[in-house]
């Protein structure tokens, strides 16, 4: 697809501070956000959340983020790649790709809203999670207000959205920048 770009990598850790400071020290920058997500029973689910975003040119970003997950064992499942996200310029050319991936036998495992972006989240043929998104703000100020929100900080992962019903509305002419904040 055209205009399709690395976003993020998402880093999982069980030495959470140890990991951040050698980004902090590699990127030559301070945390950008941080954050601590309600408790899970999902080894999955981060216990602390860092992001050290370093390029921000609408509708683009790139950031690392790391993730504290809970111990599970040796392996991938408790350190290493987390997933990482490819960003589209529009939400309308996020769909356009899900129309592509689903026309080729591929559904996403999740779709939402996080408030930053929209994001559907896809297991590649070897089970890596990627997560394409659109960003749902203009401006670098406007993301980190709502970034710095507690409706953010206590929910990161934002409200599920029915891919079906964002297409649906896209052909029947509603603004999709409207449609992705509906629950």
């Amino acid at each position: 697809m055209a205009g399709i770009r690395l976003s993020e990598v998402v880093l999982r850790t069980t030495d959470y501070d140890r990991l951040c400071d050698f980004y902090e020290l590699l990127l030559a920058q301070p945390r950008s956000v941080e954050m601590t997500p309600p408790p899970s029973d999902d080894p999955d689910e981060p216990a602390r959340i860092c992001f050290f975003d370093f390029y921000f040119d609408p509708p683009y970003t790139e950031r690392i983020a790391i993730f504290e997950c809970e111990d599970v064992g040796a392996g991938p499942s408790s350190r290493g790649l987390h997933h990482f996200q490819l960003r589209t310029p529009t939400i309308g050319a996020l769909l356009d790709l899900y129309r592509t991936l689903k026309d080729g036998g591929h559904h996403p495992v999740e779709v939402s809203n996080h408030g930053p972006g929209t994001s559907f989240y896809y297991r590649d043929p070897d089970g890596n999670k990627i997560e394409l998104s659109s960003l749902n703000f203009s401006s670098r100020e406007r993301m980190r207000e709502f970034m710095a929100t507690d409706e953010f900080k206590n929910n990161p992962n934002g409200f599920p959205l029915d891919p079906e019903r964002l297409a649906t509305g896209e052909r029947a002419g509603d603004d999709l920048s409207e449609l992705i904040w509906q629950r």
